[in-house]
């Protein structure tokens, strides 16, 4: 396994690292909606921190524009659901750093770009466990030995 996409040492009990793709799950009726508000609730009772990278406000943007755009949701139920995450209790990092990992983890793990990479360099950065709805990218990471990577599903 290459340095960059080590295991995180002493995994964080207070934060979780989320993707766009599992927020998305929150506001929207779609496969696992019920299994991402479940873990969300916990993820409150229990005080976690949700963290992700800047860009994920970026990602959620685009994709809920995309499914107003090939009318899946009207205007209104886009911006609503943009401003239900927007407003909700995740905090945005941004690092060099966090560029610099995000490089190393896309080469290591030959990612064609590096948006997934980014949540995983801040999971490792913050000792913490990443959980996506992305079933192809838990895959990659399976293959790979990351095991704290997590998917909705599981």
């Amino acid at each position: 396994m290459n340095k960059s996409v080590v295991q995180p040492s002493s995994l964080q009990v207070n934060k979780v690292c989320i993707d766009a793709s599992l927020a998305l799950k929150w506001v929207l009726p779609e496969i696992y909606t019920d299994k991402a508000q479940e873990l969300l609730r916990n993820w409150i009772t229990k005080g976690y921190a949700l963290i992700a990278p800047t860009l994920f406000i970026f990602e959620v943007t685009s994709a809920l524009r995309n499914k107003v755009y090939r009318q899946i949701i009207t205007q209104e139920e886009g911006f609503s659901a943009l401003n239900q995450i927007r407003h909700g209790r995740i905090e945005f990092i941004f690092s060099q750093n966090l560029v610099e990992r995000a490089w190393a983890i896309s080469e290591d793990l030959e990612l064609p770009t590096a948006y997934d990479a980014f949540y995983l360099a801040l999971a490792k950065e913050e000792d913490c466990e990443f959980w996506t709805a992305d079933k192809n990218l838990v895959k990659i990471l399976k293959r790979h030995k990351i095991r704290w990577a997590k998917w909705i599903g599981e």
